[in-house]
């Protein structure tokens, strides 16, 4: 562990907040933390409870602490499964046999009281506002004012939307059901209700741990301070770079401004990343410039590619050939995965995947990804958040998708870069991003690059200036390779030769990154400096055979690289 990582499983702090970014290893250090509070004797297992937002991210602490003694014992579920077991005791306890049965399709159960003439879009539309105005905790009756507020956009007439509301809420009534929403409103009414059951809740559950904060709505909030008791003790893990949540209620203040909420608070920050490449990394980081800058730990890599095709099919079918090339050695299927902003982009991929006869899994929301299967992923970056690969295909960065059309806000908008920037970051290895000069959308469209296009073009893109020959570190790792070894005259002008490429070839990628306030390694990788060096090309088809330098620096500089061999 690092010395930071280290401060947050250590630290005695009540209320701790634990800032890490992408890649940082924050669910290694949350499960660390509970098991090292344990073994300090600072909580009780049995009096522990961690929180999380899906299943699967549940599972996957509960699978990590199966194998760290005690901290097995620790209570872990999302905030509705946990809540429901606690209202399904509370009834137990109060003697209530007839107790609402819990909806199993919403979307289904609220069809009953819509108007038929609803399509599948303005169906699906009432559905998120009615989930999204219950997780703000915003009443049927303040639903159009917060709702024009804070920019949604109208499907259909808001006021429909608040008569459906109210129908749905009779309709539960009426019938003894409730849903998802309404299990957190009663575990939360059950605490107020009842000053005696509240204390023994506290009791039970008198340590808490929240993965994802940047995740937390209102209503879960709610119930989170609902459970904290007067001697509870609180640390939660989040991201303020990856709250991508905000149009489904989740609040990300509620993390940024920790410690308002929680007095004599804590923060450990962990910025060191062991997930992407620094390539990688840097480019991620350009999208996101107000952010607390990643210090990458992986070794340098490819550099990451951007390409225009004609259309969403040549588009497709590129990304295809790219897989099964890439696909080589001890790089699998399912080492790689294709992302998309939205559903209506995933079809041309699949029929391309088809014809190349590749396996993939397709997964599309938060619950069904899982990032390892024996094929390719193909997902909505949504679904690939907490995930990562080491080759991502990131697929229809164009205006339009990236920033999405209906991102009408200042807010939207900043939610829209930090979608983009998880998709960067889901990538250990290679990124490798397309967009289409032509999409049907209904009706054959012409297409324009996103914004984010044209700003890492700026790094990928650099204008070479004339070198200026200075000796850098590669010249020195191969001085004191030689310095370590006993080697003939031969060897050591071939080393000399080797050497001079190296300057030249560091020098280029210097001069190129000072004139684009750039990293040297963005544009040309000490892997990829290796393999020139090794490699010797004497033409640009020599070039193309080394897959460490990618196709814009071959198209810029090649001739400048083959001279420096020649």
């Amino acid at each position: 562990m690092t010395e930071k990582q280290f401060a947050a499983v250590r630290s005695d702090a009540r209320h701790l907040r634990i800032l890490a970014g992408a890649g940082t290893g924050k669910t290694r250090v949350l499960t660390h933390r509970i098991a090292y509070q344990i073994n300090a004797v600072r909580i009780e297992p049995e009096h522990s409870l961690c929180l999380a937002f899906t299943n699967k991210a549940a599972t996957e602490i509960k699978n990590r602490m199966a194998t760290m003694g005690e901290a097995s014992l620790v209570e872990t579920g999302t905030f509705h499964s946990i809540a429901y077991r606690q209202i399904k005791a509370r009834w137990k306890d109060l003697g209530i046999r007839d107790e609402p049965d819990l909806i199993s399709n919403q979307g289904s159960y609220l069809s009953r009281i819509l108007p038929k003439n609803f399509n599948h879009a303005e169906r699906n539309f009432i559905l998120a506002e009615i989930n999204w105005a219950t997780a703000r905790r915003i009443s049927v009756d303040d639903y159009i004012s917060e709702a024009e507020n804070a920019g949604r956009v109208d499907v259909v007439p808001f006021v429909s939307v608040v008569e459906s509301f109210q129908k749905y809420i009779e309709l539960k009534r009426k019938e003894n059901f409730i849903d998802y929403d309404d299990i957190i409103q009663l575990a939360i009414r059950f605490l107020a209700e009842d000053a005696n059951y509240a204390e023994a809740r506290h009791w039970k559950f008198k340590d808490l741990f929240v993965d994802e904060f940047q995740d937390v709505n209102p209503l879960q909030f709610a119930l989170l301070q609902a459970w904290l008791g007067s001697s509870s003790s609180l640390t939660v893990v989040g991201d303020p770079c990856q709250a991508i949540y905000s149009w489904n209620g989740a609040d990300a203040r509620f993390l940024n401004d920790f410690e308002q909420y929680f007095s004599n608070s804590q923060t450990v920050i962990l910025k060191d990343n062991f997930r992407s490449s620094p390539e990688i990394l840097a480019l991620s980081s350009s999208i996101l410039p107000m952010m607390e800058r990643l210090d990458p730990k992986m070794q340098s890599g490819r550099l990451p590619t951007i390409r225009a095709e004609l259309d969403e099919h040549e588009e497709a079918r590129s990304v295809a050939r790219l897989v099964k090339e890439l696909a080589i050695g001890d790089i699998d299927l399912s080492d790689q995965a294709v992302l998309v902003r939205t559903h209506a982009q995933i079809p041309p991929i699949v029929e391309a995947f088809q014809e190349q006869e590749i396996k993939f899994t397709v997964a599309s929301d938060r619950e069904s990804g899982t990032g390892r299967d024996d094929g390719v992923q193909i997902l909505t970056l949504h679904a690939a958040k907490g995930l990562e690969w080491r080759i991502v295909h990131l697929c229809g960065v164009e205006e339009g998708f990236h920033p999405i059309a209906h991102a009408n806000t200042e807010l939207a908008l900043e939610e829209e870069r930090r979608l983009f920037f998880v998709g960067l970051t889901r990538a250990e290895e290679q990124l490798h991003i397309s967009w289409a000069r032509n999409r049907a959308l209904g009706s054959k469209r012409s297409r324009k690059p996103s914004m984010y296009i044209r700003e890492l073009s700026d790094l990928l893109d650099p204008t070479p200036l004339k070198f200026d020959g200075d000796r850098k570190a590669l010249s020195q790792k191969i001085r004191a390779f030689l310095g370590s070894q006993n080697v003939t005259d031969h060897q050591q002008k071939a080393f000399n030769s080797e050497q001079s490429c190296m300057d030249e070839l560091d020098s280029i990628r210097r001069n190129i990154a000072k004139a684009n306030d750039s990293k040297p390694e963005i544009v040309l990788s000490d892997d990829a400096i290796a393999a020139l060096v090794s490699n010797k090309p004497k033409s640009i088809k020599d070039l193309r055979k080394i897959p460490q330098v990618s196709s814009v620096v071959i198209d810029r500089f090649g001739e400048q690289i083959i001279e420096i061999f020649s």
